[in-house]
């Protein structure tokens, strides 16, 4: 036994690479520090329970108008927007995008019993999921409670966005962004620092080349495959899934430069300001997990408490997933995604300035 496998060998080696990983910083916080940071997340950060969402209330029953204030006074998870409307109102609400889920309530004419009809913006199931839920299980308790069985409400549920035959619908438009964007930041996390391992980063600095050149030339190539990646994963989405490709759907393609720009650049910024590969990583996936987490794709946004909210309107997928949502599960115009583009410009501006010094420091 001892000709194949020396015991004091093999502890003498076990000495040396615990001390070598136990003096590398950058590794440590890999193994503990992500762990911890994907725990709070978790534990402080994320809710399935979304919070204060927009609910229009419509009805034509003068006793209902003075009762409807009372059923959304106390409740944290929806929040009545505006005024009591006409019916018609709540579902005009919703396609304007001031309400996520509208309810209207007719009165009853002579023997018919009372009309509920519940509209809903499909096009964020995670955040009027529960929602739905709560008010299914309100009415229905309710009718137990005051009706007798040939006079139970009516109750109708109708999707004006989205379709719940269709579950792929609810993630499909969000994975267009969520892939690029780890595609991007990866491949920006590993451009630089891989040429310092290969030995090639002495002939880089040996070259007359600028900050702003370097990171343009280097990172160009990497943009063109964002662009094209978003294009055939929008195509993806709809030959696999289904979901609709309306013609706003080129705003989605026109915004994939600055969209893919902004995670290439801050994986850029990693790579550095990076040592090895191994740091390069650990940064990108420091940033991968918040925007996974934080951006309103797993878990409804409303949920989170302010401090997450607020870190997630930082993040662009955050308001490239409102964005792909809006055109291709709303149908909305091209010109809508101004709104969403606004964010992602300021943070790509940032993450330039500090990609060009992070650079030119290497340089240095």
């Amino acid at each position: 036994m001892s000709s194949w496998f020396n015991l004091r060998r093999a502890l003498a080696l076990f000495r040396v690479e615990s001390r070598l990983l136990l003096s590398d910083r950058s590794a440590l916080v890999l193994i503990f520090g992500l762990p911890v940071m994907q725990i709070a997340l978790y534990g402080y950060g994320v809710s399935f329970i979304p919070q204060h969402v927009p609910v229009a209330f419509a009805t034509n029953d003068a006793a209902m108008s003075l009762q409807a204030p009372a059923l959304f006074e106390h409740d944290s998870v929806v929040r009545m927007t505006g005024a009591i409307g006409v019916l018609g109102d709540a579902e005009r609400a919703i396609r304007q995008g001031d309400a996520l889920v509208g309810i209207e309530i007719a009165k009853p004419k002579d023997d018919q019993p009372r009309r509920v009809s519940i509209f809903v913006d499909g096009s964020d199931p995670a955040t009027v999921g529960p929602v739905l839920a709560g008010l299914n299980v309100f009415f229905w308790r309710r009718a137990a409670q005051y009706y007798a069985d040939e006079q139970a409400p009516v109750i109708t549920q109708r999707w004006l966005y989205g379709d719940p035959e269709r579950p792929t619908w609810a993630v499909s438009p969000g994975l267009v962004g969520v892939v690029v964007m780890v595609t991007m930041l990866f491949l920006g996390a590993m451009c630089l620092v891989r040429e310092r391992e290969r030995g090639t980063w002495e002939s880089l600095l040996a070259t007359p080349i600028r900050p702003a050149e370097a990171l343009a030339g280097k990172l160009l190539p990497y943009l063109l495959i964002g662009i094209v990646e978003t294009v055939l994963l929008l195509g993806f989405v709809h030959l696999l899934f289904d979901v609709p490709l309306p013609p706003g759907s080129l705003a989605l393609v026109a915004a994939a430069p600055l969209f893919a720009g902004s995670y290439l650049l801050l994986g850029f910024v990693f790579s550095a300001l990076a040592q090895t590969q191994l740091q390069a990583v650990q940064g990108a996936v420091a940033v991968y997990l918040p925007s996974l987490l934080l951006s309103g794709f797993l878990f409804p946004f409303s949920g989170m408490p302010g401090w997450a909210q607020a870190i997630g309107s930082v993040l662009p997928l955050t308001h490239y997933l409102r964005a792909s949502r809006d055109i291709l599960l709303r149908g909305a115009s091209a010109g809508s995604i101004w709104s969403h583009l606004l964010p992602i410009a300021a943070f790509t501006l940032g993450t330039t300035v500090v990609a060009v010094f992070a650079f030119r420091r290497r340089l240095d």
